[in-house]
């Protein structure tokens, strides 16, 4: 017995010291190849730059429980996590939602800011519906603050690589009034950290650009995200995938699931 428990104690402080130093980084890579901007900044003081390329419609049979009444589009990348986070909220029994809306183009954003003014809208490049990346999400039962779809995203969403974009207290930070329906996807790990800390996308970039990068666990999956300011090369450790974000501030986040 006695074996048996100093074993498990060397193997879970080999664990520790591997998955929390910063791992070798033994591989050059393009970060133009890489590209997904997942975690692009956009606000009041930062614009989007243009619009998303790799748009694609969400399917109206997306899930049983969401209800799509119009076209909408998002960014490909988001689009298979979207459907894990519904099927996920239908297995707990959370069956009324309401997709009202997504991906905004440039321009009707800016005629949505011209015909309903800055209390209402935000001028072009300056939402992020134009970014393919947020979404409204509401309930069939009532105001997402009051029903079980509302709370079920704010305790769940982050699993699934989405954030509360604005969170009640945050408005200072953000900008932006509470809106407990409005989820921007972000990916893991940066979801499950953001939500980990209660930081807004504006709290995570600023604590990221200080740290530098750190090491992430989430289940049996290890990440390494890095921050950098290099524009075409970067080193990074051995992996099975990365994805490259701007930050649209002048710096670039690496995030590379290990080996």
């Amino acid at each position: 017995m006695k074996k048996i428990i100093l074993v498990l104690i060397l193997v879970l402080v080999a664990s520790y010291f591997f998955f929390n130093r910063t791992p070798a980084l033994t591989t050059s890579i393009s970060l133009e190849e890489h590209t997904q901007d997942t975690l692009v900044l956009v606000n009041r003081d930062y614009a989007l730059a243009h619009d998303p390329k790799n748009l694609t419609a969400i399917p109206k049979n997306i899930a049983q429980n969401v209800q799509i009444r119009e076209h909408y589009t998002v960014q490909q990348t988001m689009l298979a996590p979207l459907k894990q986070l519904f099927a996920a909220a239908r297995a707990d029994g959370i069956n009324h939602f309401t997709i009202n809306s997504t991906y905004r183009s440039g321009r009707a954003q800016q005629q949505l800011f011209d015909n309903r003014g800055e209390a209402y809208a935000q001028p072009r490049g300056h939402s992020e519906h134009q970014t393919g990346l947020s979404l409204d999400i509401g309930s069939m039962q009532g105001t997402m603050d009051a029903t079980a779809e509302g709370a079920w995203l704010a305790q769940h969403a982050h699993e699934y690589g989405f954030i509360l974009r604005y969170p009640q207290g945050k408005e200072a930070i953000t900008g932006i009034a509470y809106e407990p329906w409005h989820f921007r996807y972000v990916g893991l790990p940066h979801s499950q950290l953001m939500y980990e800390k209660n930081w807004t996308l504006e709290e995570y970039l600023e604590n990221l650009q200080s740290t530098q990068k750190y090491t992430k666990k989430i289940a049996d999956k290890h990440y390494f995200v890095q921050y950098t300011t290099a524009q075409k090369t970067a080193r990074i450790p051995d992996a099975t995938s990365v994805s490259v974000s701007q930050d649209n501030r002048g710096g670039k986040i690496i995030t590379t699931f290990l080996n």
